[in-house]
């Protein structure tokens, strides 16, 4: 079991330390790394701060931090300062020893249980590279360091046979994963860890994070956050798909279209302004514009399951919890509060009348 301890008391550390360097802050360059190189337990030592970092637990002292760890976490890496860009395989070869050092810092590795008699042990030195050992002291070297990392990743990806349009202003995270004959256009964000597949194409203003997004799809100036988009699919322009959304293969979703926690089935279709929430769509299904599913009563998140073949009628409010059948019709304009049957139709609005003259009248009344 491995642990590390890194100390930040010094104040340009503290004032880089949370600062966004592409996907994520400085310090989440530093214990994600750690995480990568199967370090389990990081703590972050950082008086009076209230802050979560990704991968790592924030204690005030550094004997908080060593009376936090597992205690079957022996060997502890020690990091006295802000070091983004120590790579994970430098972590291995410094568990591999007894005691090591990174030449020419203080950045150690030792038994936690030493750590109080380390003027009496000796280290065996680790070479390291000037480029893993770079700090950032001032804004002009974030800037510089970010432009240098950006222009590194998107050409990489550009080398494995993706179609970036523009180098210089795609924004891609360190742990994205994009296949071949991809198409990314300038203004996007593709950020943590996020897959994008084959022959798909994200255009300008999409931005995308932890989420899968599938083969031959088409993703148009949209938001998707931890969601899996799959095979031949075409999304927006100006939607936004989130919290465990799932769309099957050869969906079509257009504007202004918001889903959460919902499983949209095959070829089912949801073409501008909606709202599903807590959702389960089955398959071949069409969402008319402007349905929304009612979902939280300002406590609680209930279900709404519609069935396959269903045809969901423009401006129709489901009141959750309800189910929709298969082959069943929503009439539009309607609010719905009780199931419909397999193949029934439900009609819930109110009657029109039309009072004659009235509209004149009430066009032409006095100012």
């Amino acid at each position: 079991m491995k642990s590390a301890i890194i100390i930040l008391d010094k104040e340009n550390d503290l004032q880089m330390a949370f600062k966004p360097l592409l996907d994520r802050t400085v310090i989440e360059w530093a214990t994600t790394t750690l995480n990568d190189a199967e370090v389990n337990e990081v703590r972050v030592v950082i008086k009076d701060c209230d802050k979560k970092i990704k991968g790592a637990m924030v204690t005030s002292t550094l004997y908080e931090a060593i009376k936090s760890l597992d205690s079957s976490n022996t060997d502890t890496v020690v990091i006295d300062g802000l070091y983004p860009f120590i790579e994970k395989n430098t972590y291995y070869k410094m568990f591999e020893a007894n005691n090591t050092r990174l030449k020419g810092t203080h950045i150690i590795k030792l038994n936690i249980k030493d750590i109080i008699n380390i003027k009496d042990i000796s280290f065996e030195e680790v070479d390291v590279g000037k480029k893993e050992l770079k700090t950032l002291n001032t804004y002009l070297e974030l800037y510089e360091t970010a432009k240098e990392l950006r222009h590194e990743i998107n050409l990489r990806h550009l080398m494995n046979g993706v179609n970036i349009i523009d180098l210089d202003h795609t924004y891609i995270g360190k742990d994205v994963i994009i296949e071949d004959n991809a198409t990314i256009y300038p203004d996007v964000n593709l950020e943590g860890k996020t897959v994008i597949g084959k022959n798909t194409l994200i255009s300008s203003g999409c931005y995308i994070v932890d989420s899968k997004i599938g083969n031959d799809t088409k993703i148009l100036s949209s938001r998707v956050t931890d969601s899996v988009i799959k095979n031949e699919v075409t999304l927006g322009p100006n939607s936004h798909l989130r919290m465990n959304t799932v769309i099957e293969d050869k969906v079509r979703i257009g504007n202004f279209v918001e889903f959460k926690n919902t499983t949209f089935g095959y070829k089912s279709r949801s073409a501008h302004l909606t709202y599903l929430g807590d959702s389960t769509v089955g398959d071949d299904v069409n969402i008319g514009c402007g349905v929304i599913t009612v979902n939280y009563d300002g406590a609680h998140k209930f279900h709404t399951e519609i069935g396959d073949h269903a045809f969901i009628g423009s401006n129709a409010s489901l009141i959750a919890p309800i189910k929709v059948g298969h082959d069943a019709v929503v009439a539009a304009g309607s609010t719905v509060y009780e199931d419909v049957e397999d193949t029934d139709m439900a009609i819930a609005r109110a009657y029109q009348v039309n009072k004659q003259g009235r509209g004149y009248s009430y066009i032409n009344k006095e100012k």
